[in-house]
């Protein structure tokens, strides 16, 4: 298998809601910030159904998902920490998008940018909310929380690999930039962190992506089509398909650019969200016409074939055209 780098830079903050049971709230909160960096992995070819099950089989499901064993106390303001199985499924499904998109998958968790993550989900656990610049007033603040919470993803109500495909998801009337995504996404980012708690005693479940590490600013690393897209070119499966579709490209001006999309050769009705630069790579985003984008994918009855094309797109003086085709199937079939 060949190795690749990734690219991708943002800074802002989304909300989203969505639904969640617990006794101490009644709603499930979703936050970005900046950051991303890069590094190498092995890469996948979506292009092959095969490649593309076994990968989904093997990096995306969690066949006996691993104990959290979370060893911390809300009641003591300890974040605690969680066992090394867990980090490292979680570290998987992140880097099975990352594979999936065509940039580099071998993004790392160092033990620093772990801490500063767990403390700060344990911040908005303990808070029942979500701050990307916490007040020293919150309950069980430290300077550590607040690192974290400044250069993370922020989810409150979900936690683990599930937060991950939450994050890529993106949902909510807030989250049409798909901030969350793109920073996962990053092609320069090599290393992060993941901070994680259990809902427990009342508390609400919580996760913190640290995305944000050196490798920020440096080149873009090559990626495997050149843009960045989500869904790829090439078979997905449907879980992982989402009604918010992206196309991002470097430096790209898509202030004029054009979507069209069509299923199996019919045109179908979309809506392209407004662009928004400054998070990480510029990104263009749509939905087809009557999707909402909390639902899910529906499992298709045959392997559907829909065919992107983005005109009009300006790069360093030059108009560019894209098209690609993505292939929806159910891995179950």
């Amino acid at each position: 298998m060949k190795l690749r780098r990734i690219l991708l830079l943002m800074i802002g903050v989304l909300t989203i809601l969505l639904p969640l049971t617990n006794t101490k709230a009644q709603s499930t909160y979703l936050n970005y910030f900046p950051l991303v960096y890069l590094q190498e992995q092995p890469e996948t070819n979506p292009q092959n159904r095969s490649d593309s099950l076994n990968w989904y089989q093997t990096d995306y499901l969690i066949q006996n998902p691993p104990l959290i064993n979370w060893s911390g106390s809300h009641t003591r303001c300890d974040p605690g920490t969680t066992s090394q199985a867990f980090q490292d499924a979680v570290l998987t499904r992140i880097n099975y998008f990352r594979a999936m998109a065509g940039v580099p998958a071998d993004v790392t968790f160092s033990e620093e940018s772990n801490r500063k993550a767990q403390a700060a989900a344990f911040l908005m656990s303990v808070n029942g909310a979500l701050s990307h610049n916490p007040p020293t007033t919150w309950t069980c603040y430290s300077t550590l929380a607040h690192e974290g919470a400044s250069s993370s993803n922020l989810f409150l109500g979900v936690y683990g690999w599930d937060a991950i495909t939450g994050y890529m998801k993106d949902p909510g009337a807030g989250n049409d930039a798909v901030g969350h995504r793109r920073w996962i996404l990053y092609p320069q980012t090599q290393t992060m962190g993941s901070g994680d708690i259990p809902p427990v005693s009342g508390y609400n479940a919580s996760n913190a992506l640290l995305v944000f590490d050196e490798h920020l600013w440096e080149p873009r690393p090559e990626t495997r089509d050149g843009f960045v897209a989500w869904p790829p070119p090439g078979y997905v499966p449907y879980p992982v398909v989402f009604t918010r579709w992206s196309f991002s490209y470097p430096d790209a001006d898509f202030s004029r650019s054009t979507v069209s999309m069509r299923e199996e050769g019919k045109l179908l009705t979309i809506s392209v969200a407004p662009v928004v630069v400054g998070f990480g790579e510029n990104t263009l985003v749509w939905q087809i016409k009557g999707m909402d984008s909390g639902q899910n994918w529906p499992r298709p009855n045959q392997d559907t074939r829909y065919s992107i094309s983005i005109n009009n797109v300006i790069v360093n003086g030059q108009t560019l055209d894209f098209s690609y085709e993505v292939i929806i199937f159910d891995p179950n079939q």
